[in-house]
């Protein structure tokens, strides 16, 4: 059996008896029972709070910032980059509007893909494709599909842009995003449009540039042209002669076989009234065949 521990005199014992009180004072103070340490297991005690070492806080915290990045870099993500087989639709749908798009007697001259990013649509990329008629410039595109809406087949919607070559535009090849990128920029008076244009289409971009120019060039003279045929001549010069007049003849009778007016006649002869006399020099405009006065 385990050695019990020898019992502390009480303090009434050591006040009755001196001996006990000699050898508990040989012992010393009285030792306090050990405490269970789970105090806070009473009523109205608060449970003590584990202190973490700053090792763990701080892993805690750089975790925490690295899960909101993620977060933020997934929503980022899904709202750039497009869905997957979103570029192949677009393309195919593009082509197929382009077609329906076509007037009677229109024929394509070149096309190339590219695509647009509008602040409109967050940035989004939305893909079409770019041609040159003998007529237009037609860009047919889908734009991206929305945020909170499902993907479904295909685009729902297309985008039709055309610019007859009579408007005033230019189409021109430049580097975009800071020489980033490359593409077509549309330039009009008010605005300028933006056509991002793959490595793999920057040969037929620069068709559908070159094409663009040479219509335009074609249809801007045939307006020019049309315009000229329409517009009327200009009035020949006149030009005056000297006339003699004949008996009998008289200044209204005389306007009417130069097809003036006395007024032009009074005017030109410096003449108060109506009244000539036959051997008098007039100055009157040249009229060939001019018919006899009456």
């Amino acid at each position: 059996m385990p050695a019990r521990p020898p019992k502390t005199p009480s303090t009434a014992t050591r006040a009755a008896d001196p001996a006990v009180g000699a050898a508990a004072a040989q012992l010393g103070p009285p030792v306090a029972p050990p405490s269970s340490g789970r105090g806070w297991l009473k009523a109205g005690a608060v449970a003590p709070r584990p202190r973490r070492r700053l090792i763990v806080r701080v892993l805690i915290a750089l975790t925490s910032s690295t899960a909101i990045l993620a977060v933020a870099g997934i929503v980022a993500a899904a709202a750039i980059v497009p869905p997957i087989g979103a570029r192949l639709n677009a393309r195919m749908a593009a082509e197929h509007e382009v077609q329906m798009q076509l007037v009677p007697g229109e024929r394509i001259e070149q096309s190339a893909y590219a695509s647009q990013r509008r602040w409109t649509d967050m940035w989004r990329e939305s893909f079409g494709i770019v041609v040159a008629t003998d007529r237009r410039l037609l860009y047919v595109g889908a734009p991206p599909t929305p945020l909170l809406r499902p993907i479904e087949d295909g685009p729902s919607e297309l985008l039709v842009e055309s610019y007859p070559y009579d408007a005033a535009f230019t189409l021109e090849p430049r580097t975009l995003f800071r020489g980033y990128g490359r593409g077509l920029v549309l330039r009009m008076p008010l605005r300028e449009v933006d056509f991002i244009v793959d490595d793999a289409e920057w040969t037929k971009a620069l068709a559908v540039s070159q094409a663009s120019i040479v219509a335009r060039t074609a249809v801007t003279r045939g307006v020019e042209e049309l315009e000229a045929s329409n517009r009327p001549s200009a009035p020949r010069a006149a030009v005056y002669v000297t006339y003699v007049v004949q008996r009998g003849e008289t200044l209204t009778g005389l306007a009417r076989r130069f097809r003036t007016s006395p007024d032009v006649l009074r005017q030109l002869n410096q003449l108060t009234n109506d009244d000539i006399r036959s051997g008098q020099r007039l100055r009157v405009p040249e009229v060939r065949n001019a018919t006899p006065a009456s």
